[in-house]
Order: C-alpha cells, then structure tokens, then sequence
C-alpha cells in the first residue's frame, strides 16, 4: 500500500511537469484534479503514455474494475477517452490501433479490457460526452492470463 501511495505521488508530480511545459500545458484539458492524485499505478501509466504520444486535446482515464469480478482496488478494467488532432482524417478502427499500440505492453500484462472513445477536437466538440459502459458479462472468467495480471497488481 505505501508502494502505490508512494508511485501514484510520484506519477502525479511527474503529469504536473510535464504539463507545465510549453508543448504539452498549453494543448492538453485534461481532467487533472484530487481524483487524478488517486489513480493506481496503471491508470498514471495510461495517462502518460496517452499524453506523451497523441497529445490530447482531452484525455480521460477511467477505472471500471470495480464494475466487474476482480478485487477491490484493482486495476484490469479501464476506459479512456482520447481527444486528439492526431486522430483528423484517421478512420475509427485505426484511431483504436494507435492506442493500443501505445498501451500494448499495459494490455498483454496489466489490463484485462480496454474500451475506447477516439474522437477528434471537433468531434468531441460537437457531442462532449462519455459513452455509458455496459454490464460485466465474467469474460476474465475466461481469460486464461486474469491471474497472471491480477499477480501483477499485487506486486505493485
């Protein structure tokens, strides 16, 4: 526990330089507040990772673990709402593959299921809204590697 109070303080002092400098502070409206403070180890890695290659526009994290049948405090079920001019004149499915591909060390060892909003700023202008996600189903009942991940969350 004092591990992932001690990361999650570093990580959050880590996002506040970097969006303090010029390229990155003046671009992003990012949902940064005391609940961004509270993100777990994986979440603050989403975020950065996010931040760093897409640059967005609006950047949202969203654990919803708890929604499904994992310990508390877990971190395996995420939703991520990325804004970005990166993503003008890219097709949907390709907006959802440069995520992946920047979270793809994340998704083969710590995150069981990852949803996506990929929109661009006038997308996300014209309807400004996160999508509402949907009832667990137990599909980590059938994931042959939800116990290797959950191990991995333990260490942390």
């Amino acid at each position: 526990m004092i591990a992932e109070v001690g990361i999650a303080a570093w990580m959050s002092t880590l996002l506040k330089l970097l969006r303090s400098m010029p390229a990155l502070g003046s671009r992003a409206a990012i949902m940064t507040s005391a609940t961004h403070a509270m993100d777990g180890p994986v979440a603050s890695a989403i975020h950065l990772k996010l931040e760093r290659s897409l640059m967005p526009t609006h950047l949202q994290v969203i654990n919803e673990s708890y929604m499904h049948a994992v310990p508390p405090g877990s971190e395996t079920h995420f939703k991520v709402v990325v804004v970005s001019e990166r993503f003008e004149g890219v097709p949907l499915l390709q907006r959802h593959r440069m995520v992946n591909d920047v979270l793809k060390q994340e998704l083969e060892t710590r995150i069981h299921a990852l949803s996506i909003q990929a929109k661009t700023p006038q997308q996300w202008g014209t309807e400004p809204h996160v999508d509402r996600s949907p009832a667990c189903l137990g599909g980590s009942k059938h994931d042959p590697n939800v116990a290797v991940k959950l191990e991995a969350f333990s260490k942390d």
